[in-house]
């Protein structure tokens, strides 16, 4: 019965990124209706429940700083009168530069989202281009000062590594930039070429190269001593920010925490349960197609506390795990994993501090072999 996490996929943009592989369009004839159909979800989700308790929302895409301040306004109404919002602590709008005013950030903020997320990316115009992303860097540093002046406090920003031609150097810079704006939360993303997209054409094609691993390496160690030097302490793998300015609702994800996700392609989880919705936006509309849905059972439920927890700085109780283990009469493979998170400490990978395990600096960089003993 603890409170919900609300996400809502708008899945709208002006053009569509080079690496993007998500569920977006460009095709804003359809945004009247999405909007229409996401207000019919969030009024029976919120009957279907029993008008739950909501403690963060958030407002992803694709691109939301899209939506008139007119649909904002009534995707906020359904929001508050469909759910109870009496413990939010946090409201989250992703936004990209170039495609958003003062004027509009005042209305998002009056209407009462109080924390927005920057596409940046990228501090050099011609790696923008490359991305295909539709701002320059001078609109970005803009876009986070309009964003200051419209009273959002809480500000966040994404920066990408990795990207073919980008001086790895060049993104301490860029983050040295962003922190020097006053921003209170800063993203740090490796380019994710796993799924067919523009950019990934170009590098199979070898017109295009990646940087190396040891250079994305060595970027992402400098910045785990960089960015708290200038004030910003890492919580998560990826993820940076200022004393009590880090992302309430992304860490739901990571402490296995329920949310509902609706619009094309969300995800959510609720209990043992965890389903998606359909991908295609126009049957999503239509209310055709199956939700993609998954109940996991009791190993698969205690994986996913070490998967996702040792992600977060902090890492796992890992004495509550072993708890929860015997409960689930799974004491033996919660015993297997600790026999391996403890040899990995003398490896330099993992540190224990009684009963709680975290990742080193080290195994943060190879999180993705390491976690995936529990995959």
């Amino acid at each position: 019965m603890q409170p919900l996490g609300l996400y809502l996929h708008v899945p709208f943009c002006v053009d569509r990124c080079t690496y993007c592989s998500f569920v977006t369009t460009r095709d804003r004839s359809l945004q009247s209706d999405t909007i229409q159909r996401l207000i019919a979800e969030i009024t029976e989700w919120g009957w279907a429940l029993d008008r739950p308790a909501v403690d963060t929302l958030y407002l992803g895409g694709g691109t939301p700083s899209l939506l008139s301040a007119t649909e904002l306004q009534a995707l906020t109404t359904a929001i508050r009168s469909a759910f109870d919002l009496s413990p939010l602590v946090e409201a989250t709008l992703e936004a990209n530069p170039g495609t958003v005013d003062l004027a509009w950030l005042q209305q998002a903020r009056n209407l009462g989202w109080d924390r927005i997320s920057l596409g940046v990316q990228a501090l050099d115009d011609d790696l923008l281009a490359r991305l295909g992303r539709i701002h320059g860097s001078a609109q970005a540093l803009e876009s986070l000062e309009l964003a200051r002046q419209a009273g959002f406090h809480r500000r966040s920003a994404d920066l990408m590594v990795g990207i073919p031609g980008q001086s790895l150097a060049k993104v301490i810079e860029d983050a040295r930039t962003l922190t020097a704006t006053g921003m209170e939360h800063l993203s740090i993303y490796l380019l994710d070429l796993d799924k067919a997209s523009p950019l990934r054409a170009e590098i199979d094609a070898g017109r295009l190269t990646l940087p190396g691993e040891d250079e994305v390496a060595d970027v992402f160690e400098a910045l785990q001593t960089e960015l708290p030097a200038l004030g910003l302490a890492a919580y998560e793998i990826s993820n940076f920010a200022r004393t009590k300015a880090e992302s309430i609702h992304n860490s739901r994800y990571w402490e296995r925490r329920p949310y509902l996700g609706l619009g094309p392609s969300a995800a959510s989880q609720l209990g043992d349960c965890r389903w998606t919705e359909p991908g295609v936006i126009q049957a999503w509309i239509a209310r055709r197609g199956d939700l993609d849905f998954t109940e996991l059972d009791a190993a698969e439920l205690l994986a996913e506390i070490p998967l996702l927890g040792l992600r977060m700085h902090r890492g796992v109780d890992w004495q509550a795990l072993r708890d929860l283990a015997r409960e689930l009469d799974l004491r033996p493979l919660c015993d297997a994993w600790e026999v391996r998170l403890r040899d990995l400490a003398s490896e330099g990978l993992t540190v224990w501090a009684d009963d709680q395990v975290r990742l080193s600096a080290r195994g943060m960089l190879m999180s993705n072999a390491i976690l995936g003993m529990f995959v």
